[in-house]
Formats: C-alpha cells, structure tokens, sequence
C-alpha cells in the first residue's frame, strides 16, 4: 500500500526542514570557527555553509525517500 501524495509531501519537507536545520547547526560552528581564524570572510563561509546545508540536506532526505527495492522471496529468507 501507498502513501497518498499529500502525505508523502508532508513527510519530505518535515525530513528536509529537520536535516537541513541539523545541517546549518553542524555548519555554522565551523563557521565561526574558520572566521575567527581569519580564514574566509564571513559573507564567503555564510555562501559556502548554505551550499553544504542545502546539498547535504537533500541527500539525505532523497535517499530516505526512495522506495525500496524489490527483493526476491529467496532473499527475503536469506537464501540467495
């Protein structure tokens, strides 16, 4: 049985509003860090930590979305 469509929608972008909040989290600590060394200015680490936030973001939601593949009943059973 499937998802409507709705739902589905609604589980992507709640899986993709979570991870991409994980993401920046996880980005700006570097951030701050690699500005404070004087590294980059902040204007370029903001551009480069929401490149890495977006694309991290949706990979991990697309491949979490993907339907499984359909296993044969040999592998089901663990006899392949």
């Amino acid at each position: 049985m499937s998802w409507p469509v709705k739902l589905r929608a609604m589980s992507f972008a709640i899986t993709v509003g979570v991870t991409l909040l994980e993401s920046v989290m996880g980005s700006a600590a570097i951030a701050v860090m690699l500005w404070s060394f004087g590294v980059a200015s902040a204007r370029t680490l903001l551009e480069i930590s929401a490149a890495v936030s977006a694309i991290t973001s949706l990979s991990i939601s697309i491949y979490s979305h993907l339907r499984p593949p359909i296993l044969s009943a040999a592998v089901k059973r663990g006899n392949a």
